[in-house]
């Protein structure tokens, strides 16, 4: 019975310790969102939260590709967490996720909330990125997913 003690009593010590060396690890990262939004130049910033079905449909369709289409090398992708939405300065308020904003040089330019569908995002994207000097051939010249070929 003593033996059992000492062992619990370590286990509960060994995960306390874990707790306090993840613990920076974990806040720095909620912390510093704003350090993945850059300051210059055009970002679109997906505002996101766990358990999000929206959020994660949006990433089987159009996020596992982004990065590789036009739009997507115009203006890259950066993810916050909605709870985190006051680490990014100079946007408005977020409420619903999935929320993409279109932030340029330190400031919301454009905001697409919500996700319905691939021809939906991409509808909407568009004409924000074409405000700000996108010269994109659009969704209908593009291979699956609004990836180049």
């Amino acid at each position: 019975m003593k033996k059992q003690r000492i062992l619990l009593g370590g286990c509960f010590i060994a995960g306390l310790m874990a707790f306090f060396v993840l613990l920076p690890i974990i806040s720095s990262k909620a912390v510093d969102a704003s350090l993945a939004v850059p300051s210059k130049g055009l970002a679109l910033i997906m505002f996101e939260q766990e358990a999000c079905s929206y959020c994660e449909i949006w990433d089987a369709n159009i996020g596992v590709s982004y990065h590789k289409t036009r739009e997507g090398k115009f203006a890259p992708l950066s993810k916050v967490d909605i709870h985190h939405d006051d680490d990014v300065p100079n946007v408005r308020p977020v409420v619903f996720t999935p929320t993409f904003v279109l932030y340029k040089d330190g400031k919301e330019v454009g905001r697409l909330t919500g996700y319905i569908s691939d021809d939906f995002f991409w509808g909407l994207l568009n004409p924000m990125l074409k405000k700000h000097g996108y010269r994109g051939e659009g969704q209908a010249n593009k291979g699956t997913n609004g990836v180049m070929n």
